[in-house]
């Protein structure tokens, strides 16, 4: 059972009057453990501001001559990677940043991690980069 919540003096309640109905005849029990999972939606305009971000970190450092590449880059340096054994060996790859793959929570985080890195990338504080970012909106 899939929907939509929101918090409201402390508790969890449905946002729709739907979902309210399909968890009350959920056949619950009383006492039961459940076991639920928290997602909050992605933000497309949090979206385009993680890529204004990233255009501001290509725009000022000649490491990189492909976007992708130091988009790829600063994920797996704010630890969002995946492991693979090769069999002789360990292959990182970055995680998939896509709507379907990662939260808006998650996304929240892998947002600060980067600013994090680029600071660091660039030798830039975080107020700089802030103030700059609003120029690649």
């Amino acid at each position: 059972m899939k929907f939509l919540v929101k918090k409201h003096f402390g508790n969890l309640i449905p946002v729709y009057n739907s979902d309210l109905e399909a968890l009350k005849s959920a056949k619950l029990k009383e006492g039961e453990v459940y076991e639920i999972e928290i997602k909050k939606k992605r933000n497309y305009e949090f979206h385009k501001k993680y890529f204004a971000l990233v255009n501001l970190c290509f725009d000022n450092q000649e490491t990189f001559t492909e976007f992708e590449d130091l988009r790829n880059y600063l994920t797996m340096k704010a630890g969002y990677v995946k492991k693979i054994n090769t069999g002789t060996g360990q292959m990182i790859l970055p995680l998939s940043i896509s709507f379907t793959k990662m939260d808006n929570i998650e996304f929240e985080q892998l947002y600060q991690k980067t600013i994090d890195v680029i600071c660091k990338f660039i030798d830039v504080d975080e107020k700089g980069i802030m103030n700059e970012l609003i120029n690649y909106l």
